[in-house]
């Protein structure tokens, strides 16, 4: 791209004055035409320096105004105008209505001629254009062959970066932080500097989102670019010029210059552009590779769990000191995903579930083993044997930290965990992953009354429920219990069912129980009168009011084919 202000800077304009539309500068031009008539603006292309003597141009105010709007309106990149020749002095009415449109009015030397203004100009364009392709040339060959060598993303941002002589940031789709790159190479930025808080931030990031320019690209629009000053102690506004990452319709995150050391040029907007097809292939690359990577995680977990000790599988991780003697606890995690708007962001989750969790648990433990299918994340963490009265506590700790860092990022209620118990011999690891299993179903259930995570050994009522294994004597049960109130409920359309659950979960507290349903205490009243006429025991006496609640967890874990199937 060359703008107004790289051609101002070559030797075709020698003598100019900027009269109007100076932050216009950085527009793309892209050829030169003269126009002598009044109506010149109907035959314009766009991105035009048009070039004018303005002999032409009425003395009123309103025409002068109309006839600047035109060249705007159809396309005109700029104005190069020799006042001395007729206009004298450029009136006010057109230097106000080019400075509101950004549009760069150039006065010229009387003397110098419009062919040799437009030969010049046409000499320094096609050289400027081919050192351009010269420039694409090169910087795709180097980002291909860095991409096809192996190297890592952050090698290929700091060969970007040494470049543009500036900060470049790589983003995924949901602007979470990939890759930054350094001027001075591998060497890191100081992330702690004014610069980069400003920059990495919540904020911004949210500045970014509330965008149309992110709006539209989210929709599936192909947007150019987004330029964002930021506001830094002891510093003007620094520019941040962000384009995005497309390939096959899909859009792979977002890659942004900062002006960390100079001012950018066309040039290194050049460079960031056709940096992104390297981008993108590098984090398809790292993506499939990733992926690959937890899948034969999970096929290892899958083998332990199992007690199949003497597979390819695990025999490839002996190889990698990867620890399978000690005693593993397990854990399940399933992320409830949300339903995708469109399928032109690429998706980072499994990633970024896997390094937040990793990095919680890392804290406690030396070796964790993660895997995923889908949305389903198995975990495996090893300990001492002398540890395991402990593990469940410290695991049970690391992953509620880990969930409250995956609800902001991610959104509340979106995980569901459950956790099993910890043995001190390896071989019970398939039975923790049982517990694990079980401990999951249950808090998929109970998740709005008793959080999002659970560990087998707090389960209560459920773990005994797991225990029994003839399914049709719960059901039994259930309906010696609970059969009239389901009958009423289906023929009158009640909730009767419901209302009594909540009554015994708030320990028979009216109140408590209109909080919990969103009702008056006098519904409740109600409904209770109603349902003590329906069933046969008194809930004022511990022994049924246990017995009541045991039957509606059972009837609710019966819906969810939780213990359906036992035998």
């Amino acid at each position: 791209m060359i703008t107004i202000k790289d051609v101002l800077n070559s030797d075709v304009f020698k003598k100019y004055k900027i009269l109007a539309g100076e932050n216009g500068l950085s527009r793309e031009v892209t050829t030169i035409t003269v126009a002598e008539v009044p109506d010149a603006a109907n035959w314009l292309r766009g991105g035009e320096l048009v070039c004018t003597t303005a002999f032409f141009i009425s003395n009123k105010d309103l025409e002068q105004k109309e006839w600047i709007e035109s060249l705007i309106l159809n396309g005109a990149s700029a104005l190069a105008i020799k006042t001395s020749r007729f206009l004298g002095v450029l009136p006010e009415s057109i230097i106000e209505c080019a400075n509101s449109y950004k549009f760069p009015i150039i006065e010229l030397d009387h003397e110098i001629t419009w062919p040799v203004i437009i030969e010049s100009f046409m000499d320094y364009l096609t050289n400027q254009r081919i050192k351009i392709m010269q420039l694409i040339e090169d910087v795709q060959r180097d980002l291909i062959n860095l991409v096809l060598e192996n190297n890592t993303i952050q090698t290929i941002v700091n060969k970007i970066s040494a470049l543009v002589e500036n900060t470049i940031i790589i983003e995924d789709a949901k602007l979470n932080l990939i890759a930054l790159g350094n001027v001075e190479g591998s060497l890191q930025p100081d992330l702690d500097s004014p610069l980069l808080k400003a920059r990495i931030n919540d904020a911004f990031r949210q500045k970014v989102i509330k965008s149309g320019f992110y709006k539209e690209i989210k929709s599936g629009a192909k947007k150019e670019h987004l330029e964002i000053n930021l506001n830094v102690p002891e510093k003007k506004n620094v520019r941040n010029y962000m384009i995005p990452i497309f390939s096959n319709k899909t859009i792979y995150g977002f890659i942004s210059l900062l002006e960390s050391h100079r001012a950018y040029s066309s040039k290194d907007l050049i460079v960031l552009k056709n940096s992104s097809t390297a981008i993108a292939l590098q984090l398809m690359k790292q993506y499939l590779n990733q992926q690959t990577y937890r899948k034969k995680n999970l096929a290892l977990i899958e083998d332990i769990i199992h007690g199949r000790i003497h597979t390819q599988i695990v025999f490839e991780y002996d190889f990698l000191n990867i620890n399978l003697t000690d005693p593993m606890i397990a854990i399940l995690v399933d992320y409830v995903e949300p339903d995708h708007e469109n399928n032109y962001f690429w998706e980072r989750s499994e990633d970024l579930i896997t390094i937040i969790i990793k990095k919680h648990l890392n804290k406690h433990f030396q070796q964790v083993i993660m895997g995923n299918n889908g949305s389903l994340f198995t975990i495996l963490v090893s300990f001492k044997p002398n540890q395991v009265k402990h593990v469940p506590a410290l695991v049970k700790q690391a992953m509620l930290t880990a969930l409250k860092e995956l609800d902001k990022q991610f959104g509340e209620d979106k995980f569901l965990i459950g956790i099993g118990g910890a043995f001190p011999q390896p071989e019970m690891t398939g039975k923790s992953f049982k517990q694990a299993n079980t401990a999951l179903s249950v808090v998929k259930k109970t998740s709005g009354r008793r959080g999002n995570l659970l560990l087998f050994e707090e389960i209560g009522i459920h773990r005994i429920l797991s225990l029994i294994q003839d399914t049709a004597k719960i059901r039994d049960f259930c309906d010696d219990f609970l059969l009239k109130l389901k009958q009423y409920d289906e023929e009158n359309e009640n909730v009767l069912l419901n209302t009594l659950h909540e009554y015994l979960l708030c320990d028979c507290n009216i109140k408590k129980t209109a909080e919990k349903l969103f009702v008056h205490p006098n519904t409740i009243t109600y409904r209770m009168k109603k349902i003590k006429q329906l069933i046969k025991h008194d809930l004022d006496i511990p022994e049924f009011k246990m017995a009541y609640l045991f039957a509606l967890e059972a009837e609710d874990l019966l819906k969810q084919g939780v213990i359906d199937n036992k035998k």
